[in-house]
């Protein structure tokens, strides 16, 4: 008889991602304790067999490829992938008697026992996550545009999408995707962050808070041009390379790199990836010996929404 305790997981990806998915769930599932087992529902468009093998090697997976029909339904710009607004569909595309799921991002290291977030209570919100560090406030630059008209507070945190804690009876019930679609169809203006941006102008005020130990950006967390005075690097639960740096194409700078390419080297030898071209190199290059010093007019580029 099993006595494991499922932890739902929901991923999303195509097939450039299989590596850092398979090292995120990798890493996962390594620091996972003693009775629990991951189970992941993996949502994708155009993953091969052979990808499909490779990520259910690591733990029991569920296929759930998009439709053509389903991915014209999607929200899409043309800064990321088609599936990359697949957080909004998780309610219509898993099983209805799944209570609740995590939902992490493919470009994730996870360094401690997922099981604690997992078991978190959500208080009778709809989600759980971690508020962004660099757009900590709906009223933020590249925030919730309109946020004055939509009856949100300044203060109002905003949240990062790499990792939820989601719900789903209760985003059902309260109808989160199309609230989420109606603020995309009518926001004017360029909308920066898509799904993310949509989910926090619907859920502004029906999430949770968590440590940041949860969803640690790695461009930020231990860096040096840091600004906040934070412990939470240092004891990580899950580290998020977002942006354009990403470990399993080239080196990067921060204190994470290393975990990252010993996770790397225990899953890459049997998923083949195409070699690191000359903008990975040249990504590695300036966040290894360049970025602390030009971090502020890196901010600025993106401030004026030029990078």
């Amino acid at each position: 008889m099993d006595s494991t305790s499922v932890v739902s997981l929901a991923c999303a990806a195509n097939g450039s991602y299989i590596l850092p998915l398979a090292v995120m769930l990798e890493s996962l599932k390594r620091n996972l304790r003693p009775g629990l087992r991951p189970e992941l529902y993996l949502i994708h468009a155009g993953i091969p067999r052979s990808g499909l093998e490779a990520i259910s090697s690591i733990v029991e997976t569920h296929s759930i490829a998009l439709s053509e029909a389903q991915l014209a339904e999607a929200p899409r710009s043309s800064r990321f992938p088609r599936e990359a607004s697949a957080p909004l569909l998780l309610p219509a595309l898993l099983p209805d008697a799944l209570e609740k799921v995590l939902f992490l991002d493919a470009d994730m290291l996870v360094l401690r026992d997922a099981g604690e977030l997992w078991e978190t209570p959500l208080d009778q919100n709809v989600l759980a996550a971690v508020q962004d560090a660099a757009v900590p406030r709906c009223s933020a630059p590249r925030g919730v545009k309109g946020w004055q008209e939509l009856g949100i507070p300044p203060e109002a945190q905003y949240f990062n999408c790499g990792m939820l804690l989601i719900h789903l009876e209760r985003w059902r019930e309260r109808d989160v995707t199309r609230r989420a679609r109606r603020y995309l169809e009518t926001t004017r203006g360029p909308v920066d962050l898509l799904h993310q941006e949509a989910l926090n102008a619907a859920l502004w005020n029906d999430w949770k808070p968590l440590h940041a130990r949860w969803n640690l950006l790695a461009s930020l967390a231990g860096r040096s041009y840091d600004p906040a005075a934070s412990d939470a690097w240092r004891q990580p639960g899950i580290v998020h390379f977002a942006g354009r740096m990403k470990p399993w194409r080239a080196p990067i700078g921060g204190p994470f790199n290393a975990p990252y390419q010993q996770a790397l080297r225990r899953v890459a030898p049997s998923i083949p990836s195409d070699p690191p071209n000359l903008r990975d190199w040249l990504c590695s290059v300036y966040d290894r010996y360049f970025r602390a010093a030009l971090y502020p007019f890196e901010q600025y580029l993106w401030r004026q929404r030029l990078i």
